[in-house]
C-alpha cells in the first residue's frame, strides 16, 4: 500500500515536469507580431499561428485607436 502511493507520487511528478517542459517550450515556437495605428496606438499578438497573431495585434491596436484611423501590422517575429 506504501509503495503503491509513493509510485504515484513518483509517476505523477515525472508526469507534472515533462508538461512543464512540454508548455516551456511552446512559447518559442509562437509567433510575436506588432501593430501601430495611424494616431501611435499599439498593440501586439502572440500565438502559434501567425495569422492569428496578426489579428490579435490588429485587434489589441484598433481597441485604442479612436474611430477612423487605421492599425497597420509593423512586423511579425
Amino acid at each position: 500500500m506504501k509503495s503503491t502511493k509513493w509510485m504515484l507520487t513518483l509517476l505523477l511528478g515525472i508526469t507534472g515536469a515533462a508538461l512543464f517542459t512540454v508548455t516551456w517550450a511552446t512559447p518559442a515556437e509562437a509567433y510575436y507580431c506588432s501593430a501601430r495605428g495611424t494616431t501611435g496606438a499599439t498593440g501586439w499578438g502572440r500565438s502559434a499561428s501567425l495569422g492569428y497573431a496578426k489579428l490579435i495585434a490588429l485587434r489589441e491596436c484598433a481597441v485604442r485607436t479612436p474611430r477612423g484611423a487605421t492599425c497597420y501590422i509593423m512586423y511579425c517575429r
